[in-house]
């Protein structure tokens, strides 16, 4: 009987601590803000996040456990995609990031070209609960290679992060 009590309180306890369907809060990993061409870590020479390119944030609850990533134009920021959205900080200035997809792991997404350049802050917020600020450096441009997966074929040629100014 003692038992059986013992189960019935746990499992009360339980659904008042983590009811149905509760979200736990998105944990950015540490060095979890990567180049999104580069995935130089973070303080490594071309680490820093140039404005309009694409970045990967590693993690834990960031988004769903099923991979979602956008299917349609135009691409979702402020609203976020599937739960998950992204905000950049710096200088007292902050931006949506432009969501491509988002997964209980990792999330990648574009940052907007008028984010300012320095040293700022990023959170990722998943179904309501949003991460601890992580540090990022957002810098004007920074160099990265992509290549394809298979080292027997062609590598994609390599770019700037960052378009021509001439816009």
């Amino acid at each position: 009987m003692l038992r059986r009590l013992s189960v019935l309180l746990l499992a009360v306890a339980s659904t008042a601590l983590f009811p149905p369907g509760a979200v736990a809060q998105p944990v950015i990993g540490a060095l979890g803000i990567r180049n999104g061409a580069s995935y130089a870590l973070p303080g490594l020479p071309n680490s820093g996040i140039a404005q309009g390119s694409i970045f990967i944030v590693f993690g834990q609850n960031l988004g769903p456990a099923t991979i979602a990533q956008v299917n349609k134009f135009p691409l979702p920021s402020s609203q976020g995609l599937a739960g998950t959205s992204i905000k950049v900080t710096v200088g007292g200035t902050t931006v949506d990031a432009i969501m491509l997809y988002t997964l209980g792991t990792q999330v990648a997404a574009v940052l907007p070209s008028n984010t300012p350049v320095g040293s700022g802050t990023l959170t990722v917020t998943y179904n309501g609960q949003t991460s601890d600020p992580e540090a990022i450096t957002v810098v004007k441009s920074s160099f990265g290679k992509s290549r394809l997966a298979r080292p027997e074929r062609l590598e994609l040629p390599t770019y700037c992060s960052k378009p021509s100014t001439n816009q």
